[in-house]
């Protein structure tokens, strides 16, 4: 209970400086966790400075998990993927295993170890997320 009046209270300034400052007219977030929507990927950097900056203020900081992503890419957003299903983490975890496993058998190619990589490891543009500040 302690973390969702914290997040109110802390969180609720930087809110209104996303919507009136930056004026980013799509952003979700709920307790610490939060998404921008904007169609300029250079944009999304700036408002990215920008918002360290301000949590910088307040003494709080953007965790490592923050990054800049295409929309259309697969991310997951309070426990849950793109469409609507809860993330499965050790299911991801337990698949590389297995590619890994399968290249040092020399069973697959390195280029398929790779492209299984690459498919799990977004980062492009257009949605900014954050997580736990």
């Amino acid at each position: 209970m302690t973390s969702q009046v914290l997040a109110i209270f802390y969180l609720n300034d930087l809110d209104h400086f996303i919507k009136e400052n930056l004026k980013i007219k799509y952003y979700i977030r709920y307790q610490d966790d939060g998404c921008l929507y904007h169609e300029s990927k250079e944009y999304l950097k700036y408002c990215l400075i920008e918002i360290a900056r301000f949590l910088e203020k307040e003494k709080l900081t953007l965790n490592k998990k923050t990054r800049i992503f295409k929309s259309s890419d697969n991310f997951i957003f309070l426990g849950r993927d793109s469409k609507g299903g809860y993330a499965k983490y050790r299911l991801l975890n337990k698949r590389m295993n297995k590619k890994y496993q399968e290249y040092s058998d020399k069973k697959i190619e390195i280029n398929n170890l790779i492209c299984s990589i690459k498919s799990y490891n977004h980062v492009s543009m257009k949605i900014c997320q954050w997580g736990r500040v």
